[in-house]
């Protein structure tokens, strides 16, 4: 959880957590989704598309966090594609944005391998981040 602005959380704001993402798709249609291992059946973690405020524009952010022992397995990078082309294909967006530190490397080739391309630095909860962008295909 070192990236994460939230660290680790409680059994308490992990509710608050799915509360927000049950908002999100009463709000807008969409949220993060439930990332299950298909072969156990179990909760390794969450990937979607939120809205986010990100230079004071309100934006559709890519967002996923898998369980540490489910890194490096390629399953980020799949779900991350499931969820840009869901937001691409149902509900039309012309784009879809990323913000990662830059130093959290293997975050960032996540987003490489998707298609998303490096725009600029900006601040978003106060912590320097990088933001990337893929375009809906045409």
């Amino acid at each position: 959880m070192k990236f994460s602005l939230t660290g680790a959380l409680s059994a308490a704001q992990t509710q608050t957590k799915i509360d927000s993402f049950i908002t999100s798709y009463q709000n807008f249609g969409f949220g993060k989704w439930a990332v299950i291992l298909k072969e156990s059946q179990t909760l390794i973690g969450y990937c979607g598309i939120a809205v986010e405020s990100i230079d004071n524009q309100e934006e559709k952010e890519l967002g996923y966090r898998l369980d540490s022992k489910f890194w490096r397995q390629g399953l980020a990078t799949e779900a991350a594609t499931a969820a840009i082309g869901y937001g691409f294909e149902q509900f039309r967006f012309p784009y879809i944005l990323g913000i990662v530190e830059r130093a959290n490397t293997p975050s960032v080739r996540v987003l490489e391998k998707i298609g998303m391309q490096f725009q600029k630095t900006t601040l978003f909860s106060a912590i320097e981040m990088d933001l990337y962008r893929i375009n809906a295909p045409t």
